[in-house]
């Protein structure tokens, strides 16, 4: 029933689409962020979501946080596998099926209903690749940081976990050469009081219900929200998006749009998969390639004793050291699943374990790449007929043995033993990025560097496929804090006397 009424009628939109200034597809942080400026901006947006509306919050602000019988059912609703695959495996495909060993989700809010939390910042290092600096950035984080509430980053903001254990471990991290911080999450720690309350944890869904801009579509101007809908197809015609061809799995109904403005928004993998599935690929051999994740180290401590204290440290990545690691308990619990990605806000004091997670900067390579599959048996017009070819560099392996080497004398600075430790495989991290790469030059990048496709006037890229490389840290803020970028660009625009169209 609540569906009913944040979502607007498919039909009303399609008859109607001339009053639409942008539509954006897909609404995680990236395809909210930039609707949301967008309107403020006085633009008419309307976001389109293949997934369909199951949470107005994040789980971790939800009553199932933790709740092992409930959350890995709404994760079923949604979910759909993915493979990521060695070359060689997908030359040999018509001999050895392929076999999915990662997972995506389809929803109203995308991954940012499960994600874990941890919202720092790239290091001025991070963008040597890109073609803008951190100088130039910065002022975007500050703002992302503000809209995402993230703990520490303002006096206003205290940090989310504050114990004397806490203060003592970053001590003695720091004081063996690492560089230890509080964990900064997207969790509100603003203080309680005077008739405010906070907002719990950051979700593109319940940023876009706060806002005040979710509108029904025909009532008035600001953003409204068509779930439940794929965009299988953007039709080119004379260098601009004509046509968005559209599907309603459910039904199998099919409408057409034309629209004025198109931003894709549908996360690292899935906007280059549609871009190349509209055969928008033709005129450039950089769509679809230089797709990378993170490398990814997972592992377990275990404490001599109960501290009885929380613990929430992130050991930020450096020019020498490019990875980062993220500390977290304690607890009873010995290993994270993706079901759990909020596992730290359960700290048990007499738990004696900490997991810690390790993310490096990959090699950026131009043969790691999305392939299409045949898409006649997907009944989500081809959303998951795709595979990421992907095999570790040198460089990665020798990045990924450094990292395992180097966690025992953590543990050891925290008065902990190493008891397990994994290499994950590539896709794993979830913290995709590459396929649409951005640039100066039109011969070596598909987007310019606020994400304007060079070859078509009228189609932008909000989210990550866009970014040249990672840094250590996760992703979310800097997604967050560039589709803010690239929106800012498009309003100044306007104001400018620009024509929208």
């Amino acid at each position: 029933m609540l569906a009913s009424i944040l979502e607007s009628d498919i039909e009303t939109v399609v008859k109607s689409s001339d009053q639409v200034d942008y539509f954006v597809i897909g609404s995680g942080t990236a395809g909210v962020t930039s609707a949301l400026e967008l309107a403020a901006g006085g633009f008419n947006v309307v976001i389109i979501e293949s997934g369909p509306f199951i949470t107005a919050n994040h789980v971790g602000t939800s009553p199932f946080r933790s709740q092992p019988e409930i959350v890995p059912k709404i994760h079923g609703l949604v979910k759909y596998d993915t493979a990521w695959i060695p070359d060689a495996k997908f030359k040999a495909r018509d001999i050895e099926p392929l076999v999915t060993n990662n997972t995506a989700w389809s929803l109203v809010g995308g991954r940012t209903v499960f994600w874990g939390g941890c919202a720092p910042r790239f290091i001025e290092s991070d963008f040597a690749h890109w073609p803008i600096t951190y100088k130039e950035f910065a002022p975007y984080y500050d703002e992302a940081e503000s809209m995402i509430h993230v703990s520490g980053s303002h006096p206003t903001r205290p940090h989310f976990i504050r114990s004397d254990w806490q203060l003592l471990a970053m001590e003695r991290l720091n004081r063996a050469g690492y560089k230890a911080v509080h964990a900064p999450v997207s969790v509100d720690t603003t203080t309680v009081s005077n008739g405010y309350i906070s907002n719990g944890f950051d979700s593109s869904v319940a940023r876009l219900l706060r806002s005040g801009k979710l509108v029904t579509f025909g009532e008035k101007r600001g953003v409204s929200l068509v779930a439940n809908t794929c965009v299988v197809k953007l039709e080119e015609n004379n260098g601009k998006i004509s046509k968005l061809h559209l599907l309603r799995p459910e039904d199998g109904s099919r409408y057409e749009i034309a629209p004025k403005n198109v931003i894709l928004a549908c996360g690292g993998i899935q906007s280059t998969r549609l871009v190349m599935a509209s055969g928008l690929d033709k005129d450039c051999d950089a769509v679809g390639h230089y797709i990378g994740d993170h490398l990814f180290v997972q592992g377990l401590m275990r404490l001599k004793k109960p501290l009885g204290l929380p613990l929430y440290i992130l050991i930020q990545g450096t020019n020498g050291m490019p990875y980062q690691v993220q500390i977290q308990g304690s607890f009873e619990a010995d290993w994270y699943s993706p079901y759990h990605s909020t596992v730290w806000l359960d700290h048990q004091s007499n738990g004696t374990n900490l997991l810690f997670y390790c993310f490096g900067i990959a090699t950026v390579e131009k043969e790691n790449r999305v392939a299409l599959l045949d898409d006649t048996k997907c009944k989500r017009g081809g959303a998951s007929s795709y595979c990421v070819v992907y095999d570790h560099s040198d460089a990665d392996r020798q990045l990924i043995k450094r990292m395992m080497e180097s966690m025992p004398e953590v543990a050891k600075q925290l008065d902990a033993e190493l008891v397990r430790i994994q290499e994950n495989p590539p896709g794993s991290a979830l913290h995709e990025i590459g396929g649409l790469r951005m640039g100066t030059d039109p011969n070596t990048s598909v987007t310019d560097v606020f994400g304007k496709f060079w070859r078509y006037k009228n189609l932008y890229c909000a989210d990550s496929s866009t970014w040249r490389n990672q840094g250590a840290a996760n992703p979310y803020l800097t997604i967050t804090a560039n589709s803010l970028r690239m929106a800012r660009k498009l309003v100044a625009e306007k104001r400018a006397g620009l024509a929208v169209g």
